[in-house]
């Protein structure tokens, strides 16, 4: 017997959540128009806003001055995409270079993501925020958040 109330209320509930969603408008027009989202060849370009918090944070217009030096364009076409307190799992801070040997301790840092030219580039520091640029980011820190 018991069963057989579980059933029901299931049931129950399944008719119920399918009641509270919207009603759509029949015929051709009842499909949504996807929303596009951009990819990162589709980043915005035209700098840092002064109004991301990242912008002005310490290292930050150090690392923007070398992504620009290294791909040859102003500073202020590059974006600040994203800035985020981290664990990373060992001292390579997530960007082992060949012939190098690091500490397996986890270290406290930093990963800075900046665009230009349609393209994200990854910036590591360690608990000093003095980024470097990683053009092969391997190993998946921990968000401390």
């Amino acid at each position: 017997m018991r069963a057989g109330v579980r059933v029901a209320a299931v049931v129950a509930l399944v008719v119920v959540l399918g009641a509270c969603g919207e009603a759509s408008p029949a015929g051709p027009s009842a499909t949504p128009t996807p929303t596009p989202t951009p990819t990162s060849l589709e980043l915005p370009t035209g700098g840092a806003t002064p109004t991301s918090p990242a912008a002005d944070a310490p290292g930050v217009a150090a690392a923007v001055a070398d992504l620009a030096e290294h791909l040859g364009v102003d500073p202020a076409e590059v974006v600040v995409v994203s800035l985020q307190d981290v664990t990373w799992p060992d001292g390579s801070l997530g960007c082992p270079q060949p012939g190098m040997s690091y500490t397996m301790a986890q270290v406290p840092g930093s990963r800075l993501v900046l665009a230009a030219q349609g393209r994200e580039f990854s910036y590591h520091a360690g608990s000093e925020p003095v980024f470097t640029r990683c053009a092969t980011p391997t190993l998946a820190p921990r968000d401390t958040h």
